[in-house]
């Protein structure tokens, strides 16, 4: 069971946040639904998994009535191989984005989840313009290197 939690805690969150807006609610779902799991055992867990985390989201937006805009895997037809795919794919890139040096790490959140300008940047943390836009360059090119084709996209989430 542990084993199982280690490797699909966190692409379900990831799973979890395309329908939700707060990582911390995506986490206490997955949390609900891997003790669901030890529970009913069922023989194949990664797509109860993931069914289970898909329901909860639906069921936590319908009770809070935040059901406004229809997520993405509801208005296209996604397989469940493509569901799982994707997610793991954006823990491997977030893992990948975790392991970049701090100050790194830092210009590229800033500049792609919270759209900062570079001299946004700059300012904040006390830098200059051309340290944000090397360690930005930097991000990226590691994150390409890594086989992360989909960062951008994927940044936007956060």
């Amino acid at each position: 069971m542990e084993a199982l939690f280690r490797q699909h805690f966190r692409p379900l969150c990831l799973y979890a946040l395309h329908y939700l807006e707060d990582a911390d609610d995506a986490e206490d779902i997955v949390q609900e639904c891997f003790l669901s799991l030890w529970q009913s055992k069922p023989d194949n867990p990664k797509p109860w998994l993931y069914t289970a985390v898909r329901n909860r989201c639906i069921d936590r937006l319908r009770s809070h009535r935040a059901f406004d805009s229809v997520p993405e895997d509801l208005a296209e037809e996604l397989s469940f191989d493509e569901i799982v795919s994707r997610s793991e794919r954006e823990a491997r890139l977030w893992s990948a984005v975790e392991a970049l040096p701090e100050q790194r790490r830092r210009c590229l959140v800033m500049a792609k989840r919270d759209n900062m300008t570079y001299s946004e940047i700059a300012s904040e943390l006390g830098l200059s313009e051309n340290t944000v836009r090397n360690h930005i360059s930097r991000a990226l090119n590691t994150l390409r290197g890594a086989g992360s084709k989909d960062f951008l996209f994927i940044l936007s989430f956060f």
